[in-house]
């Protein structure tokens, strides 16, 4: 199916659906990406997969640029899924069709492209945890804070050769890469404020009170999500 002219097709890669009790507020996984990609300019039209599920595009150049979900899936216990989606990933790369990843799939991308990935030491990373750019990245300069909304357990523990890391933390050390038109981010620019207090409810039963009241308790009062949408946005246009 071709778009309409001026119209760039996003491929979401789903590797998740949203936990019951939260659609009742958001209707799917897909929704808050949709809002992610919408601006005034109007020319990002989500096209949604849900390759956990089984539903996969026939090829690579189905969409104008790709983007890879959260999972609740770790990319190192390997689902059925996560082989063929890797080989999908490298075959968007090698093709120099802008991608993006966004945890889990920050995480798959580094490791279909030859890095890897692990639980990490410290437990959950729950909320806007300290965070620095080291290249200029989402209108934040290199040594400047950036402040995005994060859960997961996992991360990048070696990188994909040839990725420059944009943004580092003490617990997340690639938080941010690119390489070439391929994006990471660690964070979850997809969420906003009420979605992330309606998710820590759901996380607290795993990750325990302590590690959830901590984390809204140290929500800042603005973040940068604003700016890296904007970012996503401009990443994924020709």
């Amino acid at each position: 199916m071709t778009a309409p002219s001026g119209i760039q097709r996003v491929g979401v890669l789903l590797c998740d659906d949203l936990h019951e009790e939260l659609t009742t507020r958001w209707s799917s996984y897909l929704a808050l990406f949709e809002d992610l990609l919408a601006d005034p300019r109007q020319d990002l039209e989500a096209i949604g997969y849900r390759v956990h599920a089984g539903e996969w595009p026939d090829a690579c150049d189905d969409a104008d640029g790709w983007l890879v979900t959260g999972s609740r899936a770790s990319v190192h216990e390997h689902p059925e899924w996560v082989a063929p989606l890797q080989s999908l990933v490298r075959d968007i790369d090698a093709r120099g069709i802008p991608l993006i990843g966004v945890c889990f799939g920050h995480q798959l991308i580094h490791s279909a492209l030859g890095g890897r990935t692990e639980r990490s030491q410290l437990g959950w990373h729950l909320g806007a945890y300290p965070v620095r750019c080291e290249q200029t990245f989402s209108a934040r300069e290199p040594g400047e804070p950036l402040s995005l909304l994060a859960v997961h357990q996992d991360q990048v523990t070696e990188p994909a050769p040839g990725f420059e890391r944009l943004a580092t933390s003490h617990q997340c050390p690639w938080y941010a890469s690119r390489r070439g038109r391929t994006l990471t981010i660690q964070g979850h620019p997809e969420f906003d404020r009420e979605f992330f207090h309606a998710l820590m409810q759901r996380v607290r039963a795993k990750a325990g009170d302590e590690a959830v009241e901590a984390a809204l308790a140290g929500l800042p009062a603005e973040d940068h999500t604003p700016q890296v949408r904007a970012y996503m946005r401009d990443w994924l246009r020709p």
